[in-house]
């Protein structure tokens, strides 16, 4: 059952598929797991930049196949962004797993703070689909992280596929437990759904919300979210993502200096 659960959550594209256009990269790093996994990751450097972003992307996706959209993001945010690859995923060692997501993020994280140099306060954390369950799981470890992104993200694995109510009795082979998590991020965290999600329901979106702003005496960590109507999980509309995410980010700076 539990080669099944990573079945369904870890489709991915062909190896090779993006593999010359990954190698080509000027910025690409490799990095090392405490597993011993060698993956590969893109440092995309926007001088001047306040935000560092580490993104971990969707399930159906690669590095090397998110390139464009990557460098996007990188501009239009304002921001350098460090991409990192899933082990099993393009051209990682490994194979999939949850636990190899997390050391996955972790590298990165390692990556940036002591080889790029970089103080946990100028780092933002960008998850999508799958991406938000390493995500979620670094923030809620690293409170100095100065802000996440969370667009489409999942209560857990089980959860987005049938529900709060059956997922206890499937308790032992759930995965990307966000909802276990969330509570414990002490940075300020924006959710964006697309309300007509059939892949992620929106409701997962909004019970992660809800959880924040169940907290957040504690400081603003429930930022404003965005759900969009008439949007499902593939067809998020980027323009309107980015700018809000442009936006969370200012937010971000001007919090840091007052």
């Amino acid at each position: 059952m539990g080669a099944l659960v990573s079945a369904i959550a870890f489709p991915h594209p062909p190896k090779d598929y993006s593999e010359d256009e990954l190698r080509s990269r000027p910025d690409l790093k490799f990095i090392v797991t405490t597993s011993g996994i060698k993956i590969p990751a893109i440092h995309i450097q926007n001088p001047g930049a306040k935000f560092t972003i580490i993104y971990s992307h969707g399930n159906a996706e690669d590095v090397g196949i998110s390139l464009y959209y990557l460098d996007v993001v990188s501009h239009v945010l304002k921001a350098s962004l460090i991409a990192y690859e899933y082990p099993g995923y393009s051209i990682s060692e490994g194979e999939p797993s949850e636990n190899n997501c997390y050391e996955a993020i972790n590298a990165a994280y390692k990556y940036a703070t002591e080889t790029a140099k970089l103080q946990p306060s100028q780092i933002a954390l960008f998850g999508r689909s799958l991406g938000t369950g390493p995500t979620v799981d670094l923030c809620s470890r690293c409170p100095d992280i100065g802000g996440c992104i969370l667009q489409s993200p999942l209560e857990s694995g089980i959860r987005c596929f049938i529900g709060v109510c059956s997922s206890y009795s499937l308790y032992p082979l759930d995965i990307f437990r966000n909802y276990s998590k969330i509570e414990d991020i002490k940075c300020p965290v924006f959710i964006m759904h697309g309300e007509d999600d059939k892949v992620v329901p929106c409701s997962n979106g909004k019970a992660l919300y809800a959880q924040l702003q169940e907290r957040s005496f504690h400081e603003s960590v429930a930022y404003p979210p965005v759900w969009i109507p008439g949007r499902g999980h593939n067809d998020m509309p980027q323009d309107l993502c980015l700018d809000h995410s442009r936006k969370f980010l200012e937010f971000l700076e001007r919090r840091q200096k007052s």
